[in-house]
């Protein structure tokens, strides 16, 4: 066995010993090792007979033997295809001389799943090692699929292959056309609050698009040919069987997918099947929820599908998106925002922690520090309560503390998380006790992990499916050395310290960090991400910071965080970008391996219009400023060196082009908003400038107009004082 490597001008037959093995019909250019074919040669003499065909002035050819390596060949070159029929069916064929393969796989199997739906195996089968090999699909469902080829090469060694392909008899299926439809929308008389939630949904967006009216109807009816059946109920069994497998109520995990022409959307009753409305709408319509007050559904005549077939679970289980504009429950919804500071009223319900920095709110001092001080902190000899903590080897603080927890979980069982952690500000206990543990555990968190995991398993029995959560921040950042949190605790790690201007990964200011999170992903069950995504001083400062957000998710996802709290501008409108941030985190924290920079394209041309190539300008421009020498934190200032006259003025230039082509008055406001930050950054600078050309006045005008009520975290006396100092100036 050996290759014959061929290159031919033009085209070509080949025949060796009398059989055909080659045969390119079409015009090209004389190049070696076009065509490698396996070839078995006999003993003694062989016939080669090669036709080529002359096209042009020239003609030529190229041939050589090249030696046959077992091991690599199906590394190299394709053993399988799929072929699809016209009566629908598919077939494994083998794309080399059928007596070749035993030369290499010693054995293969056969998994053939749905595009889009990689778990979910619908045919599974051995080789059977002849030409073709029937995959056994259902020729009336037309759909895209997958085969993985996976075998034992007889080399050693392992290989496997993806072939996707089409099979069944393509039927096309209108959804609606020319404002009508024949479909209806079905969901189960017991169906989740949730889900006839999304029912509506669904026929208000289907109903923009199209102007058709998809009716709600229920379960107990009987079954048409052209139904959407939300959930599991007696029409999903119709069309399943009674045997298949239902989700779980709490499972995100959602699926939709085509049956002749009833779609299927399917998930938990909590928020799986309503996640996967909205995905569809996304996914199929182009529906877009790019704020709580603009969204996008383009209009179409007519939609139609032939197959549908899409499967998602949440990369991170809680997404806390902690912006103003992502705290409204239907935007909130729409985009699987699932995480909250505190139990709101949202479609689905959310995954919401209560409260943080508690240890005085649980045990305040002007109740206790009279009669007891012993329930503080030691501090330099002398108890306190003055930017202290509490006593965490104290029995009674055990004891008092535990008692008002149980009353707080009983009072509000709403919450999946409650909080048992360190107040805003350094001051641990340093009596001997407490100090013993945190010099074992080399490490202040050595007391306060003692302390939580005695709170947890008080409160287990009473509260199985709760947990305490407490803060790894600043002083007790670094994990225990033998301690591990309980299973029903939470550790929440804040990256509070960190440079946002590089990942975790690429810059030596976040190494201590990226080591503290390792080690508390090794001992930790549950670990929930506190990350920072804002400038605290100056919320309505430029903050070049979105090249690490993807990547920064991706690392806490693969330290096994559970949730992640995007700290942002919480109080009012107007963070800088704060619309466009919310919209991409959304989309990173329910999958890290999304296209990013498609999310953000999207974003610039659905909500800015003809303006949004300015915007992206300006994104471009600041994000320029990030250097390897570059580090940005959560307290950045007009003077720091990321920002300069020139880089205003650019920017100054680039909106002015956005405003002039905005497709409406609503764009251009919008535009002026993403503007805000320049203008700010530009009376911080130069206040006189600011005041004289007007800039000062406007940003007044959107600020009042946009209800920005915060431009830092401190609120009203911060914007106080700069209203103050620019009036002042002259």
């Amino acid at each position: 066995v050996c290759l014959l490597s061929l290159g031919t001008n033009d085209g070509y037959r080949l025949w060796l010993n009398g059989e055909q093995i080659g045969d390119y019909p079409s015009g090209r250019s004389l190049s070696a090792d076009d065509e490698i074919v396996p070839v078995r040669l006999l003993s003694g003499k062989n016939r080669v007979l090669l036709k080529v065909e002359e096209r042009g002035n020239k003609w030529g050819f190229c041939m050589r033997l090249l030696p046959f390596e077992a091991g690599s060949f199906a590394d190299r070159f394709p053993l399988f295809n799929v072929i699809s029929r016209e009566d629908g069916t598919a077939f494994l064929r083998l794309e080399q001389p059928a007596w070749l393969a035993p030369e290499v796989l010693r054995s293969a199997a056969v998994s053939v799943t749905r595009e889009g739906d990689p778990n979910t195996v619908i045919r599974r089968m051995d080789w059977n090692k002849e030409r073709e090999m029937d995959l056994g699909l259902d020729p009336t469902q037309y759909g895209r699929y997958v085969a993985n080829v996976a075998g034992e090469k007889k080399a050693g060694g392992e290989w496997e292959t993806d072939i996707r392909f089409v099979a069944g008899k393509r039927v096309v299926h209108t959804l609606f056309a020319a404002g009508k439809t024949d479909y209806s929308i079905v969901v189960g008389e017991n169906a989740s609050e949730s889900e006839k939630w999304a029912a509506n949904e669904l026929r208000h967006w289907l109903s923009e698009a199209g102007g058709a009216d998809f009716p709600i109807r229920s379960d107990s009816e009987p079954a048409t040919e052209r139904e959407i059946i939300l959930g599991d109920n007696r029409h999903t069994e119709a069309v399943r069987g009674s045997e298949d497998t239902r989700f779980r109520d709490a499972d995100e995990t959602f699926e939709y997918h085509n049956a002749g022409p009833t779609i299927l959307i399917r998930g938990g009753r909590d928020r799986g099947t309503m996640y996967g409305v909205m995905a569809f709408l996304e996914r199929e319509l182009g529906c877009r929820w790019y704020t709580p007050s603009v969204s996008v559904v383009p209009k179409r005549e007519q939609v139609a599908f032939e197959t549908l077939h899409r499967r998602e679970s949440p990369g991170i289980r809680v997404r806390n998106d902690f912006y103003f504009e992502a705290f409204d429950p239907t935007w909130a919804a729409r985009n699987r925002v699932n995480g909250a500071m505190w139990d709101r009223d949202q479609p689905g319900g959310v995954e919401a922690y209560w409260s943080v920095h508690t240890f005085f709110p649980l045990l305040p001092p002007e109740e206790f520090f009279g009669e007891h001080p012993e329930y503080y902190s030691l501090i330099e000899g002398k108890r306190t309560h003055d930017h202290a903590q509490l006593c965490l080897t104290n029995p009674d603080v055990l004891r008092l503390l535990t008692e008002r927890l149980g009353t707080v979980m009983r009072e509000n069982p709403g919450y999946l998380i409650y909080s048992v952690s360190q107040n805003d500000w350094q001051g641990p206990c340093e009596c001997d006790r407490c100090q013993a543990i945190a010099k074992r555990e080399e490490s202040e968190s050595g007391p306060v992990i003692n302390f939580v995991n005695q709170v947890a398993e008080a409160v287990e029995k009473e509260f199985p499916d709760k947990y305490i959560g407490t803060l790894a921040y600043q002083y007790t950042r670094k994990p225990c050395k033998t301690l591990r949190p309980r299973k029903n605790v939470v550790i929440r790690l804040c990256s509070i310290e960190c440079c946002f201007a590089h990942d975790f990964k690429s810059c030596e200011e976040n190494a201590s960090f990226l080591a503290d999170l390792q080690g508390w992903a090794e001992i930790a069950p549950q670990l929930y991400i506190w990350d920072y995504v804002v400038n605290f001083s100056h919320y309505v400062l430029p903050h070049p910071n979105f090249k690490v957000l993807q990547s920064n998710i991706r690392t806490f996802r693969d330290h096994n965080a559970i949730g992640i709290m995007e700290q942002a501008a919480y109080q009012s409108r107007g963070g800088e970008f704060a619309e466009l941030r919310a919209y991409v985190l959304s989309k990173l924290l329910w999958d890290p391996e999304c296209d990013v920079e498609s999310v953000i394209q999207d974003f610039m041309f659905g909500y800015y219009g003809r303006s949004g190539q300015y915007v992206r300008q300006y994104f471009d421009l600041l994000h320029g400023r990030i250097t390897p020498e570059t580090h940005i934190h959560i307290r950045v200032e007009p003077d720091d060196k990321i920002y300069s006259d020139d880089f205003i003025r650019r920017a100054e230039a680039i909106f002015d082009e956005a405003e002039r082509v905005a497709d409406s008055e609503e764009v251009r406001r919008r535009v002026e908003t993403a503007r805000f930050p320049v203008m700010y950054l530009k009376c911080r600078r130069s206040p006189m400038e600011a005041k004289r050309d007007g800039t000062y006045a406007r940003l007044c005008e959107i600020a009042e107009r946009e209800q920005i009520t915060h431009y830092a975290e401190v609120g009203a006396p911060h914007k106080e004082a700069f209203h103050l100092g620019m009036e002042a100036t002259q």
